[in-house]
C-alpha cells in the first residue's frame, strides 16, 4: 500500500481553504479600516486637546489651533490659520481613505480660558464607517 494523498483529498483541502479565505478577507479589511479610522480620530482629538492646553498655559503668549483638511491636520500657533506663525506648525498626515466632512476648517483656542472659536462636530469617515468629534462652547472635546 502506497502512502500519499489522493486527488480528491487535495481538492477538498484546497476548496476548504478557498472558502475560509473568501470569508476571512472581507472581515480583515473591515477591521483594518475600522482601526485606521479609530487611530486617526484619536490623533485629532489629542492634537485638539494639545492645542487647547498650549493656549491655556499661554505658551509663546499666543492662541493655538488645529486646521483640518482631507490630507492632513495642522497644529498651529496664532489667532487663525491664515495669520499663523508657520515656523511652529506641526503637520500630521491623514490617509487618502479617511475624509473630513462638514467640520470647521480651523479650531482656535483662546489664551487663558481655552475656549474654541468654533463649536460643532468634526465628522471623519472611512468607506461607510463614521466617527464624530464634538467640541462644545466651553472647550470640551469628546468622541460621540
Amino acid at each position: 500500500m502506497e502512502k500519499g494523498f489522493t486527488l480528491i483529498e487535495v481538492l477538498l483541502v484546497v476548496g476548504v481553504l478557498a472558502i475560509l479565505l473568501t470569508l476571512a478577507i472581507p472581515v480583515t479589511i473591515d477591521f483594518y479600516k475600522s482601526q485606521q479610522l479609530d487611530t486617526h480620530t484619536q490623533g485629532i482629538i489629542q492634537t485638539l486637546r494639545r492645542a487647547q492646553l498650549k493656549a491655556m498655559s499661554i505658551e509663546e503668549d499666543s492662541s493655538f489651533g488645529v486646521f483640518l483638511t482631507n490630507d492632513n491636520y495642522i497644529l498651529f500657533r496664532g489667532n487663525s490659520f491664515a495669520t499663523r506663525d508657520a515656523a511652529f506648525d506641526e503637520i500630521f498626515d491623514l490617509p487618502v481613505v479617511i475624509t473630513v466632512q462638514d467640520s470647521p476648517k480651523d479650531v482656535v483656542f483662546s489664551k487663558f480660558e481655552g475656549k474654541p472659536n468654533a463649536i460643532g462636530s468634526i465628522i471623519l469617515s472611512n468607506d461607510g464607517l463614521i466617527q464624530v468629534i464634538n467640541i462644545n462652547e466651553i472647550g470640551r472635546i469628546n468622541l460621540e
